[in-house]
């Protein structure tokens, strides 16, 4: 393939709390060795060949975008995509629809990214609402949650369509055969929480996919299924909850008063448990649902993250991810 035809991942150059200074050298190690892809970077123009130029770059299919404007966290995402649309996640989000690039990657406004995504991109094909998936380890392996924070009210019928993005892709991304789906809620009995809740539960048991029933909180990280379906509102705190979990115990184990024996001996497991509990590992969460591939990797992002999520990108467009999710909701 040659380097003009490679397909090209867009990357929000400015996003996050660190921007090009993080961001760029995550994009250059996305593409250490042969890689099959290329990175066009979207941002200040000047800044992003700054750090460009520190980096070795030779034989790497890297293209700079330059962006005027950018879109603070705090802005409205409605307000920002009408009147910023010359900000990386605008630029970028309109050359995928152009078909430019082939996905897209952002640290920066989460809710910029949903919407943009939505207005610009659309949704696909049978699907009311897109959600957002994110990868969480367990002792099993790993579970994809959704939604993580994308809808903070969700009908049954949006439930069920997240249950079956969430089977697709953990069929194609996970590489698993047959994916067992769960529902989070506060009992494993088929009636216990909202009439929703109850409701959903009827809906999964009586549909095609491996439903195996209610995951309560506390079986959560010890991998009970492969999928996890619950409203934003609810993931998106299961979510940080989860991130928070490591670095307090890493936190405890700093307080006065232990020994340096107990110290010891504490640091070597925590610090296992902050590399499998980093979203470092996963780079980013997936906006699932829209007519294209949408990456949002998480504001705090190291270069380690941005070239996961760079990875995971890739991944989406090798199996043409949007298209396997249109089909699961054909018919």
């Amino acid at each position: 393939m040659s380097e003009n035809s490679k397909p090209m991942i867009a990357l929000d150059a400015m996003g996050g709390d660190h921007g090009p200074s993080v961001i760029v050298p995550g994009a250059v190690a996305a593409l250490a060795g042969d890689s099959p892809f290329g990175v066009t970077l979207y941002g200040d123009e000047s800044a992003v060949q700054a750090e460009l130029d520190k980096l070795d770059t030779d034989g790497l299919t890297i293209k700079v975008v330059h962006c005027s404007q950018d879109i603070e966290m705090g802005e409205s995402p409605a307000s920002a995509i009408r009147t910023k649309k010359d900000s990386p996640i605008v630029r970028s989000i309109m050359d995928h629809k152009k078909g430019q690039v082939q996905a897209v990657v952002s640290a920066g406004s989460t809710g910029a990214m949903v919407a943009a995504s939505l207005i610009l991109l659309g949704r696909l094909p049978g699907v009311d609402r897109p959600a957002i998936g994110t990868l969480i380890p367990t002792i099993k392996g790993e579970l994809l949650l959704l939604d993580a924070g994308a809808n903070v009210q969700c009908t049954v019928e949006h439930l069920m369509s997240f249950a079956r993005m969430g089977d697709v892709f953990a069929q194609h991304i996970l590489q698993v055969e047959n994916p067992t789906v769960g529902q989070l809620n506060i009992g494993g009995e088929p009636k216990k929480g909202t009439e929703q809740n109850v409701e959903l539960y009827q809906a999964l048991e009586n549909s095609d996919l491996n439903f195996v029933g209610n995951v309560e909180g506390n079986q959560f990280m010890l991998g009970p299924c492969d999928v996890v379906v619950t409203d934003g509102f609810t993931g998106n705190n299961t979510l940080k909850l989860v991130e928070g979990f490591a670095r307090f115990l890493y936190a405890l184990a700093q307080r006065p008063g232990l020994s340096d024996e107990e110290r010891g001996a504490i640091k070597p497991v925590l610090g296992l448990l902050m590399r499998e509990f980093s979203y470092e590992v996963y780079g980013g969460a997936m906006l699932l649902g829209v007519s294209g591939n949408s990456i949002i990797a998480h504001g705090r992002s190291s270069s380690l993250a941005i070239t996961n999520a760079i990875k995971m990108a890739w991944r989406e467009i090798e199996i043409d991810l949007p298209a396997k999710l249109a089909a699961a909701h054909s018919g």
